[in-house]
């Protein structure tokens, strides 16, 4: 099933972004495990809800395959940072909260054993 969600898809999650595919969902679910237990490991201890942090970083996953003609974080930003806000994300998910997770999982997702191939 295509999730239209981010994250656990529970009602109050965010909007998929308009780029999300079946694909980038796959991916999704092979890693986020990986993904979670990455940021445990290596991301700060900011007291952020576990589900923002989830789909954050689901985000920053989807992204990575979304624009891989983006290959800098700072050619890619400004355009996250509009999907972001575009989804009604804010509070404690709101862009200056988040960021650094999306930035964290765009990195991890296309770094070695990244699991985030570009869209056809």
């Amino acid at each position: 099933m295509h999730r239209t969600k981010l994250g656990v898809n529970a009602p109050g999650s965010p909007e998929l972004p308009q780029w999300w595919s079946e694909g980038i969902d796959a991916a999704w679910s092979r890693t986020r495990e990986a993904a979670i237990d990455d940021w445990n490991v290596r991301g700060d201890r900011s007291p952020i809800d576990a589900s923002i942090v989830e789909d954050a970083l689901a985000f920053g996953h989807g992204a990575r395959s979304a624009y891989p003609h983006c290959s800098t974080w700072d050619s890619v930003s400004t355009q996250l940072h509009a999907d972001w806000v575009h989804l009604g994300n804010t509070g404690p998910a709101a862009w200056d909260c988040v960021s650094r997770i999306i930035h964290h999982e765009w990195l991890r997702a296309g770094g070695p054993g990244g699991d985030a191939p570009p869209e056809p």
